[in-house]
């Protein structure tokens, strides 16, 4: 900052490239550095590279700042190769997924963790109960349709025109449809929306292969919270000579839940997170439980 402060006085034309400047602050000091960097990067000679893995920085600095979208850009890794591209959500993504239930199936099941908060926000346990069964492998799992969702989300979203395509489908067969088409497009193009179907994707399929191998429907009928980790929990006793297919499922038991249950203020990890990882999970839970 003192350096900052005498190239200002000088009036020195100077490139500043700040790296998650405030990762380590309270809100109240991360507010004042971002309004003092505001203060410098109004100035003729100042130019500043920001970067940052932190979302709700990066949304708070291109807002106070007033950056411009074209130079607001998002580091897509694949393989070796990093690529930058444009941000497709400026603010609230699940504004936009509201917004359009109606035209992207997508978004429809991507919304699936955001409406379940909202309907256990707002007392409407058996609403929460219902979408908790799209997230777990449950006795009604496979029987709840398109339909069932299309109920519960003008219910919840206050919205009784919303009419959802494909009515009858399973919503279950719809997941897996879904993230088996986002499996084989290119990296460039996985936004959030994608990632979360994938994480559902890989969790529900887990969860079926734990399940068909436990084969013991008064254990699963007992679970009443955390059921991956507790059937992995009993998968690891039953089956300790496994441990391939255990590392597997300790994969998914790491990678997916913060990805699950999350709400406007919980989705920068996976914002975070390249989608050839979960791909690659997802392609080989596939290979062990077809």
């Amino acid at each position: 900052m003192f350096e900052l402060n005498a190239r200002r006085k000088q009036c020195i034309k100077t490139i500043i490239i700040a790296d998650d400047v405030t990762d380590s602050f309270d809100y109240k000091n991360k507010y004042a550095i971002v309004e003092y960097l505001k203060e410098n990067a109004e100035l003729e000679n100042f130019y500043f590279l920001f970067l940052t893995h932190n979302y709700d920085f990066h949304r708070t600095i291109s807002e106070r700042l007033d950056i411009w979208r074209e130079y607001r850009l998002v580091a897509v890794k694949n393989g070796r190769n990093l690529t930058l591209k444009q941000e497709t959500y400026k603010k609230n993504p699940f504004d936009h997924w509201k917004k359009n239930l109606k035209t992207d199936q997508r978004y429809v099941i991507s919304a699936i963790p955001f409406i379940r908060n909202l309907a256990d926000y707002c007392g409407k346990q058996a609403e929460y109960s219902k979408l908790t069964s799209l997230l777990h492998i449950r006795n009604d799992s496979s029987n709840f349709v398109v339909q069932d969702l299309e109920t519960i989300y003008k219910d919840v979203l206050n919205n009784p025109s919303l009419t959802l395509s494909s009515p009858n489908k399973p919503v279950i067969d719809l997941i897996f449809e879904l993230a088996d088409a986002i499996q084989i497009e290119p990296n460039e193009t996985a936004e959030l929306e994608s990632k979360i179907i994938l994480s559902i994707a890989i969790r529900l399929k887990a969860e079926i292969l734990m399940i068909n191998k436990i084969k013991d429907q008064k254990f699963l009928e007992k679970i009443t919270k955390n059921q991956t980790t507790v059937l992995l929990k009993q998968f690891k006793k039953d089956f300790p000579g496994n441990a391939k297919l255990i590392a597997l499922l300790e994969q998914v038991n790491l990678m997916t839940p913060e990805n699950i249950h999350l709400n406007s203020f919980m989705y920068e990890p996976i914002l975070d997170m390249a989608p050839e990882h979960l791909k690659r999970l997802y392609a080989d839970l596939k290979i062990a439980n077809p």
